[in-house]
């Protein structure tokens, strides 16, 4: 990322903390129902243990992939997995991100 503006970067910065929200949100969405189908007495309390124990592993995951990987390596990820919509992206950046889309997938 040393190679970019510095509204480039507080872009980036920016558009990785939205994409880290809507992908932990996404994930928590399988907890949510695990939940609702407890209270219908469709699951057991040691399945919804399960899928929060896995919930958990994800996150860490997610958490890994926005605060550990190269910044726009990471918006590639978000934009490929539709996180982030790619007119949210710089028109300086589209191209970049584009490519590093095709390593993502």
């Amino acid at each position: 990322m040393s190679n970019l503006s510095k509204t480039e970067k507080r872009l980036v910065g920016d558009l990785l903390g939205e994409a880290f929200e809507a992908e932990l949100a996404a994930a928590l969405e399988d907890v949510e129902s695990a939940m609702v189908e407890w209270r219908r007495g469709e699951l057991r309390p040691s399945e919804v243990q399960e899928r929060i124990h896995e919930f958990h592993k994800e996150s860490q995951e997610i958490f890994k992939t926005y605060n550990y990987l190269e910044p726009l390596l990471a918006l590639g990820h978000a934009v490929e997995l539709e996180f982030i919509p790619v007119a949210q992206i710089p028109q300086s950046l589209r191209e970049r991100i584009g490519e590093l889309r095709a390593v993502v997938r």
